[in-house]
């Protein structure tokens, strides 16, 4: 019989999957392993992936997405191994991770199933590593909050047994679906996987099993996996916390009494409502949390600035502006500058500090030329709206370097905006990751190539791994990627846990992979650099906004026609193809294709081109080959407005 049979269930995370095979092949050397994934319906070639690059996996390729439990209980059903683990695959397990769990429960009678200790892409402890049983009173503590505020307390910190400590193995009534090592006989004892559970709840019903069976389950702390997780679900949104306690109140349902289950039931799905409610005001605050600052900054001294012009200047008509001129007019201009702002992409993540001025400086321009089509009687001070445009463009920037400052702790918005990349490999490999990055112009400046400690030879070094915390520091690097292909696991995941910079960035380059992968927290699925990127305009429903955009240009450039006659070369070319566009023969804005652009997604020749901003005219063809793939990369509509902006200023 094997020592061991790995299960992986997988559904279109094809890259993660990838490198949790490498891991996982790295870790079976010392012990007779079988692999099994368990593929549902995956659409982005996975299961073509582990054909090719991994021969010896067994592939069950379904033609359904059949949820967890029933996926996983297929591949046990055909495991030969002693034992059996179900494995996420968005985990990245340590070479030497399957030799200890496999030799601990081996020489524990009693133990009928452990799990690992977790940490997230950033190498934080994952608390959900190691979990008490979900009684109606632990539940309780959970879902009120109270958990979380006495972590240390025996009676509070029962969830997530926050009390004991992650670096020692303890009893631990729960353990993870995402390394979860069973013993075979166990199984065959207790039952596999409830079927019932489509997703999530199926781990805590299977660990309370074996418990109830008279088995123990273990938290093993003497390995550590990276858990990547948020790749399958977004944690946060109401469609998880739904699926997520539903899953609860099957388990009460079934394990206990009807008095029990039924209250915890209710109080299930109360907080099931009551977290769904939270979510979305979260949501929207979130959303609107920097343009809520904005215009209230901008109105407060508005409001001083009228106030002012009142008493200083003898030309208001009565001494004082009218009240429906604060209510209803100022609100309004604020508007304009704040909804040129959002157009120009200023309340993107990362803010730009230009495209925020290019905003206001839009908005304002755009606020005048309606201000002079108003009648008479609606027009107050132009003067006025002058120093307002001011004093939004000088506020809206304090803002934002106020806020960089104190995530940051520097001025440098520029060198925030840009990933500043630490590499540690091989030469060999860190120029692989080098061609990686390339692909992405203007993301990344490379800082310099980190010598793994068993690496030998020369080479344009900046210094060794022991010194990575010291080197990130001075460099002021915000993230570090690894070549798996020179740096192991292990000492990946010790990195990631010693290095006391919060803000950095930690990413993987699997062995003979051409992607660079990795999440920077346990709710998100972080970032994904490639060779084989797909362009956001090969998308058809960005394709369809850029249509849209370009439809709704035409109807404001005729609006705006006043302002535009200013700038003639301008709009000389906007009526020469205002109907071409219309009729969508042409683009607002498309390709330079002064260079070649067949490899590219199609585009209409474009009226304005990803160089028309550029003052100088003697680019090289290089440059106006990686600003059309740049373009066509991270296409976004306010682009096209930035570029219409800066040819409007340029002409």
């Amino acid at each position: 019989m094997l020592d061991l049979s790995v299960i992986i269930v997988n559904y279109n995370v094809k890259a993660l999957l990838e490198q949790t095979l490498l891991s996982v092949y790295k870790a079976v050397q010392q012990l007779h392993v079988e692999i099994i994934v368990v593929d549902n319906h995956s659409a982005d070639g996975s299961c073509e992936m582990v054909n090719e690059r991994f021969p010896k996996v067994i592939l069950i390729d379904n033609k359904d997405n059949r949820g967890f439990s029933r996926a996983n209980n297929q591949g046990i059903h055909i495991a030969n191994g002693r034992n059996i683990l179900l494995l996420n695959p968005d985990t990245v397990v340590s070479e030497e991770t399957f030799v200890k769990t496999v030799e601990f429960l081996d020489t524990h009678a009693e133990a009928g199933a452990l799990g690992v200790r977790m940490i997230d892409g950033r190498g934080k402890f994952l608390p959900e590593s190691k979990r008490g049983l979900p009684t109606p009173a632990v539940a309780f503590y959970k879902m009120t909050g109270l958990a979380k505020i006495f972590p240390q307390s025996k009676i509070f910190g029962q969830y997530h047994l926050s009390y004991l400590n992650e670096f020692e193995t303890h009893e631990a009534d729960i353990l993870s679906g995402a390394f979860m090592m069973i013993k075979k006989e166990v199984l065959n004892k207790v039952g596999l996987l409830d079927e019932t559970f489509f997703m999530y709840g199926e781990d805590i019903d299977l660990s309370y099993r074996i418990v109830k069976a008279g088995y123990k389950n273990y938290y093993f702390a003497d390995t550590t996996i990276i858990h990547y997780k948020g790749e399958s679900t977004k944690k946060h949104s109401i469609n998880y916390v739904k699926i997520f306690y539903q899953a609860m109140a099957i388990f009460a349902q079934k394990h206990y009494s009807k008095q029990q289950g039924w209250w915890f039931t209710f109080c299930i799905y109360a907080a099931i409502y009551a977290r769904a409610f939270v979510a979305l005001i979260i949501r929207f605050f979130k959303s609107i949390q920097f343009f809520a600052l904005d215009f209230a900054f901008i109105f407060a001294g508005y409001y001083g600035l009228m106030r002012y012009w009142e008493i200083y200047n003898k030309y208001v008509v009565g001494g004082f502006y009218p009240q429906e001129y604060v209510c209803y007019h100022v609100p309004a201009y604020i508007l304009f500058w704040l909804g040129g702002v959002y157009l120009s992409g200023g309340y993107a993540n990362p803010f730009r500090l230009n495209k925020t001025a290019r905003g206001i400086i839009a908005g304002s321009m755009i606020l005048l030329s309606v201000y002079a089509l108003l009648p008479e009687y609606l027009r107050f001070s132009r003067a006025l709206i002058l120093l307002g445009s001011v004093w939004a463009l000088l506020i809206t920037l304090t803002i934002r370097f106020v806020f960089h400052f104190l995530r940051y702790r520097h001025l440098d918005t520029q060198a925030s905006q840009i990933s500043q990349v630490l590499i540690v490999g091989g030469m060999q490999e860190c120029e692989r990751v080098k061609q990686i990055l390339d692909n992405y112009p203007m993301r990344f400046k490379i800082l310099g190539f980190i010598k793994p400690e068993h690496v030998n030879g020369a080479g344009d070094w900046v210094g060794n791994s022991e010194n990575l915390s010291v080197l990130a520091e001075i460099y002021k690097a915000n993230e570090i990627i690894f070549c798996a292909k020179d740096v192991s696991s292990a000492e990946i995941m010790q990195t990631m846990g010693n290095t006391d910079l919060p803000k950095i960035k930690f990413k993987i380059m699997p062995e003979s992979g051409d992607y660079i992968i990795g999440s920077n927290s346990k709710n998100t699925t972080g970032e994904f650099y490639s060779v084989d990127i797909t362009p956001m305009l090969k998308l058809k429903y960005i394709q369809k906004r850029k249509r849209l955009l370009d439809i709704m240009l035409c109807f404001s450039f005729l609006f705006l026609s006043p302002l535009l006659i200013l700038r003639f070369s301008f709009f000389r070319k906007i009526l020469a193809n205002w109907v071409a566009c219309l009729k969508g023969d042409k683009t607002w804005v498309g390709y330079d294709t002064s260079v070649a652009v067949d490899l590219l997604p199609k585009l209409k020749d474009g009226v304005f081109t990803v160089t028309s901003a550029i003052k100088n005219k003697g680019i090289e063809a290089s440059l106006t080959k990686s600003l059309n793939l740049l373009y066509a990369t991270h296409y976004h509509i306010s682009k096209d407005l930035e570029i219409l902006l800066k040819a409007f200023f340029k002409s």
